[in-house]
């Protein structure tokens, strides 16, 4: 991944706008941390999506590919598919989507394993 300006600036943007979401849905509305997480992550991705669809149309600074991806593996990876669909976005980059569905079908593997085997019994 290459940071560059426009990496780091949209990173912070989602940083501090999950920052807020965090602390809103936690502290405020009382949500259980994960759900909060969850909630907060795939909001920020989503608007990712949106803005960097928006970017595209205007000629404006684009949202980084990389960033979209680090969001994904984040666990906004619902958030991701939907956006990809509403703003057909993204969706025939044949680079962007392998990596993408690598994330998707890792993260689907490993909620596989943490809750329909024996995993973490055998290490805990």
């Amino acid at each position: 991944m290459i940071l560059n300006t426009a990496f780091i600036r949209y990173a912070l943007l989602s940083a501090i706008a999950f920052a807020l979401l965090f602390f809103l849905l936690r502290y405020r509305l009382h949500f259980a941390i994960l759900w909060a997480y969850l909630l907060s992550v795939n909001a920020v991705g989503f608007s990712l999506y949106a803005l960097d669809k928006l970017t595209a149309k205007t000629g404006w600074l684009r949202v980084p590919e990389s960033l979209l991806q680090l969001m994904a593996l984040l666990g906004a990876t619902p958030a991701s598919i939907a956006a990809q669909q509403l703003f057909w976005h993204k969706t025939t980059k044949r680079s962007f989507q392998l990596l993408f569905w690598l994330i998707a079908l890792l993260q689907i593997s490993g909620i596989y394993i943490l809750f329909f085997t024996d995993f973490l019994q055998n290490i805990f």
